[in-house]
């Protein structure tokens, strides 16, 4: 694994400037897969830990060095980047937030940064380029959970899973791009009829099934479905049996022959999945604890909040001991309270609402329901603290709102 460690460490800062030179400001779409790497590398790299988020840093600023005139698309994620700043001469321990810190920044300049970048390119070069991110995911993802099964490789994780299938240093707060990821590629497979997008989706969506994570599971099917509606119309419904009967038929077969079904039925019952009850969960027990906060207790001030990312141990009387808040609402009141909430409300519709607007046929309203059901299902369950959805979620958000066939493309290298 070592091995394997050091080639993701030394192709990073080389991917970087290799799409950079290529491809200028679009390069940005290849963000998560970078930022995938890194995290599989995990601790076990042979940089410092910093390394990566200092590139990652660096290379956010040079976006926002060439497509300067982002600041004026969203007034709402330059208020929350500016308070943010604010707020950090109150941080304590500042390289403990230092991941969190850049996963908020790329978030909120994405929003507006992402549709700055794609007026200068076609819709068609923006979608090669991203599901080409997307199927580098997977070929990473896929690979990285082979390695780390035949070495034997189970690191410490929140399932305690030390035999089978192992997903290597890859954390629970990763797995949320793959639904994301899944939507390109199949959707890129079918319309090319590329069958090295369609297997490679076939082969990780029986991995994702083994991550167990509900929500991703449940969203992966969603964004097969909404591909398969997307592309198909009545006359191909024929053509999509077919497909179905076949793929679902080979699919079987091989999950039956590789032990996918004693593997996945041995995980469910490790995880107790059948006995726990949704309303039980800690994230939805959490609205509770921090109401009590703001409004019974009056722990912090309820409008700006507790202080940057200081959730774990300073809610709810320490209920869940260490444990931070999960839940996307609950963790802007505790970090910026409720002002920074509606702010981060109102950047969220906003970015939504200027993609509708340049909404106006089937194929980008099903896309556009896709993308907002994930984004519901997801602010219930936070992903803000992590940089690699952000990036891949709006990237697909803004496609309608690429470069139109009269407009010259700019060079922003």
């Amino acid at each position: 694994m070592k091995t394997f460690f050091l080639f993701l460490e030394i192709m990073i800062p080389f991917f970087i400037s290799y799409q950079i030179f290529k491809k200028g400001s679009l390069s940005i779409v290849y963000f998560p897969f970078l930022y995938l790497s890194s995290k599989a590398i995990g601790e076990k790299g042979v940089f410092p830990g910093p390394f990566n988020d200092l590139l990652f840093a660096s290379l956010l600023v040079y976006y926002v060095v060439y497509n300067l005139p982002f600041v004026k698309r969203n007034i709402f994620s330059i208020i929350l980047v500016l308070s943010y700043f604010f707020l950090l001469i109150d941080v304590n321990d500042f390289n403990a937030k230092r991941a969190e810190l850049l996963g908020a920044m790329w978030l909120f300049i994405c929003i507006p940064l992402i549709p700055e970048i794609y007026q200068y390119y076609s819709r068609e070069k923006i979608f090669n380029e991203i599901s080409t991110s997307a199927f580098l995911i997977f070929i990473l993802f896929s690979l990285n959970t082979f390695l780390s099964t035949l070495f034997g490789f189970y690191p410490e994780n929140e399932y305690g899973f030390t035999s089978g299938v192992s997903f290597g240093n890859l954390q629970i707060d990763t797995y949320g791009v793959f639904p994301l990821a899944f939507y390109l590629i199949l959707k890129r497979g079918i319309k090319e009829k590329n069958i090295w997008y369609l297997l490679i989706y076939f082969i990780s969506i029986f991995l994702v099934l083994l991550t167990l994570r509900r929500s991703v599971m449940a969203l992966s099917i969603f964004a097969t479905l909404a591909v398969i509606v997307e592309l198909f119309n009545f006359r191909q419904l024929k053509d999509l049996l077919i497909y179905g009967i076949v793929a679902g038929s080979i699919g079987l077969l091989v999950a039956i022959n590789i032990g996918f079904v004693d593997q996945l039925t041995e995980r469910i019952e490790k995880r107790n999945l059948k006995d726990r009850e949704i309303a039980n969960e800690g994230r939805f027990m959490e609205f509770e604890l921090v109401y009590k906060d703001l409004f019974v207790y009056y722990d912090y001030d309820p409008w700006f909040g507790y202080g940057l990312f200081e959730s774990p141990g300073n809610y709810g009387k320490k209920v869940f001991g260490n444990r931070p808040l999960h839940t996307e609402y609950l963790y802007y009141v505790h970090n910026v309270g409720i002002f920074g909430l509606i702010c981060y409300c109102l950047m969220i519709f906003l970015a939504f609402y200027n993609v509708w607007k340049n909404t106006f046929n089937k194929k980008d309203r099903i896309q556009f329901f896709f993308i907002l059901v994930y984004f519901l299902v997801f602010f219930n369950l936070g992903f803000s603290r992590n940089a690699l959805v952000p990036v891949m979620l709006y990237g697909i958000l803004n496609l309608p709102l690429s470069r139109k066939n009269n407009i010259k493309v700019k060079n922003l290298v």
